[in-house]
């Protein structure tokens, strides 16, 4: 009787912890959309200096690197260290971020900032079909349904209905598919990495490569080496910690835990966050098709939390083999197994 008893104790127990380290991945995508947002606020005082964007969006790797990589030297060195096996991984990985970064700025550049916005997020798009091709991911009615609304929502948010806040070029148009085709597979590889390691290794390598990547570009450039203010070298260091490091660590762990093309939806809230700190700090305005648009893109990311989360305490048993192991490993958590090898 004792044994039957705490085998109903575990199999109780079992679900709602899976249930609830969803619930934070959810939570730690959503809150990683939001740290992006500040990008909008730290962007736009960047711009206005002088300093060519591609140099500071370089820069603002490089910082991120150093502070990480001085934070895990203290707190456990053994994360700054991947298997050599697996250098392919964390190269594309940083060239990936790299290439995200590099072709938004050439979007800007050769459009419209509301063009590259659009265009940019597409990404979780991207996101559900690289996931099917090599994570196995289905896209089910519920994701396809919260894709449209994130989608069209962000549409609203930054004014794509507008043709006058649209630009139209070849070149413009093609990094700006690129972009988010980089993030996405960015957030593929990612989720790859966190099957093996720390979350805080993965981005500290996506980072240390990307910014190889990235100087390599800037290095190879017309331009001239430029010297650095120190108040644009304040907000270099608010970009990094922020937009940056925070919000990309939030983002990888939550991949732990949830689905790559579900943490790409949960993080959608980033447009929305955006315009709000957009309206409270830079005194833009929002207009009623705006927030029809940010309703939109909160639809789809509560829609897309709440049918997960509904469907597994209804089934409570689906949530077992997540947590002890799935294909495309949510619910894992991050194993340092190199160490036990």
């Amino acid at each position: 009787m004792c044994q039957e008893e705490a085998r109903d104790v575990r199999m109780s127990t079992q679900a709602p912890a899976h249930k609830s380290s969803r619930t934070l991945g959810y939570l730690l995508a959503v809150l990683a959309g939001c740290l992006w947002a500040s990008f909008v606020v730290i962007g736009r005082l960047l711009a206005a200096t002088a300093v060519d964007p591609l140099t500071i969006v370089t820069l603002r790797l490089a910082t991120a690197f150093v502070i990480l990589a001085g934070v895990l030297a203290v707190v456990d060195r053994r994360l700054l260290s991947f298997a050599r096996r697996d250098l392919p991984l964390f190269l594309s990985y940083g060239l990936c971020q790299a290439a995200n970064f590099a072709f938004y700025f050439l979007a800007i550049k050769y459009t419209t900032g509301t063009t590259a916005v659009i265009l940019m997020y597409t990404y979780p798009a991207f996101v559900a079909g690289l996931a099917r091709l090599f994570l196995g991911e289905r896209l089910d009615r519920n994701k396809a349904l919260a894709l449209v609304c994130v989608l069209s929502g962000c549409f609203l948010v930054v004014g794509g209905w507008d043709p006058g806040a649209l630009g139209y070029s070849p070149a413009g148009i093609a990094a700006g598919f690129a972009a988010p085709l980089g993030m996405a597979a960015a957030s593929i590889l990612g989720k790859r990495a966190v099957r093996r390691y720390s979350s805080w290794t993965v981005v500290l390598w996506g980072f240390g490569f990307g910014t190889l990547f990235l100087g390599a570009v800037v290095l190879a450039g017309p331009g001239t080496v430029q010297t650095i203010p120190g108040e644009v070298w304040v907000g270099i260091l608010l970009a990094a910690l922020i937009p940056a490091l925070a919000a990309h660590g939030l983002f990888t762990k939550a991949l732990t835990y949830i689905e790559a093309t579900r943490a790409s939806l949960a993080a959608g809230i980033e447009p929305v966050a955006g315009a709000v700190l957009a309206w409270l700090f830079l005194g833009e305005r929002l207009g009623a098709v705006q927030w029809l648009g940010a309703a939109a893109v909160l639809t789809g990311v509560i829609s897309i939390q709440a049918t997960d989360l509904g469907r597994r305490s209804a089934h409570p048993g689906q949530g077992g083999a997540a947590a002890g192991g799935s294909k495309t490993g949510a619910g894992l958590r991050p194993a340092d197994e190199r160490w036990s090898s």
